[in-house]
Parts: C-alpha cells; sequence; structure tokens
C-alpha cells in the first residue's frame, strides 16, 4: 500500500474508531456535521480535519463497515466505563502482526467527544498491502487524539454519508466497499 493511500485509509479508520470494534456498545452520534481534529503522535504532519454529514443509517452503516473487520482480527475486546469514561481494550493480528489497544473515550455522542487512543504494535510486518513499508519492525506505539465536534446540521451540498477528508477528496459512506484483510 502506497504512503498516500495509507494517509488516506488512516483517517476513515478513524472516523468509525467510537464503534469499529465489532462487540463494543456505544451511542450512536446525533445527526449532522460532524468535525474530527486528528492528531497522531507519531505523524510529521499537523493534525488532520475530517469532516462528515451523519444521519442515523449512514452512522450505522460507517460503523458496521470497520466493526466486521475488527471482529475477524480481535481475540479480546472489552468494553467497561470509568465515570464518565468509555475505556475500550482489544488485542488484534493482521499477519504475524499483533496490536494491543486502550482506548478513553470521554464526552457524548449529541455534541463533543474526545477519544485518545494507545496501540503498541509488536511481531513481523508482513501485512497486506505492503504496510511494512509504513511501519516500522520491532515494538512501536503510537497515540491518537480524536477531538469530534457536532457543529450543527448537514452543510449545504453535502449529503448524510458524505466524508470530506480536506484537499477536495470527498467520499460517501454508501460507495465505499467493505474493507478486506486478506
Amino acid at each position: 500500500m502506497p504512503m498516500r493511500r495509507f494517509m488516506i485509509l488512516l483517517p476513515l479508520v478513524a472516523i468509525a474508531a467510537p464503534a469499529a470494534a465489532a462487540g463494543f456498545n456505544l451511542p450512536p452520534r446525533k445527526p449532522g456535521q460532524w468535525e474530527m481534529k486528528i492528531q497522531v503522535d507519531t505523524a510529521a504532519m499537523p493534525p488532520q480535519i475530517v469532516r462528515m454529514c451523519l444521519d442515523a443509517e449512514t452512522d450505522k452503516m460507517l460503523n458496521d463497515r470497520f466493526g466486521g473487520m475488527a471482529a475477524s482480527m480481535c481475540s479480546r475486546q472489552e468494553q467497561r466505563t470509568d465515570g464518565d469514561a468509555i475505556i475500550l481494550d482489544s488485542q488484534c493480528s493482521l499477519g504475524q502482526m499483533q496490536a494491543v489497544t486502550h482506548s478513553v473515550i470521554t464526552g457524548d455522542f449529541n455534541s463533543a467527544y474526545t477519544m485518545k487512543t494507545s496501540v503498541e504494535m509488536t511481531g513481523q510486518r508482513d501485512a497486506p498491502g505492503a504496510l511494512d513499508r509504513v511501519s516500522p519492525q520491532g515494538p512501536s506505539t503510537q497515540q491518537t487524539t480524536i477531538e469530534a465536534t457536532r457543529v450543527g446540521e448537514c452543510e449545504a451540498g453535502m449529503k448524510p454519508g458524505d466524508i470530506d477528508l480536506g484537499g477536495g477528496r470527498v467520499m460517501n459512506v454508501r460507495d465505499m466497499p467493505a474493507p478486506q484483510i486478506q
């Protein structure tokens, strides 16, 4: 997978992140226009801003598309609450690569939430699509923070399911095939 394609896929996974792993029971996001600021500590670039227009159907569709992928890759998925925070822990494999993920979600899914995720990856990077070219060998860690805010009703020209990745890259969740892990 070329670096450019990987960088496009990264925000898509982050968009679905609140319920990306099947088995997690998180509330749906309130319909409307959402703006997500995605900051990855290992990325040598400014935070990425993603805008999306959601209704109940497209929010569920987006989460279902990525949830199936997670269900087939993860041997452990646990969810608990700690006060107002939702804690998600998972252990997943992709080829010989293993990832242990810990996420803390605060806020609500009606107006704003923050998701802080820590991922520790180990093992041989032999993932499909030559992911080993963008992921170093040996143990590595990554911290990602997603700050999502509902900014109101969907903007003129955006329909439910539209995802604006910036730089003229707009797609609709209805047109996205389910991710395939081989």
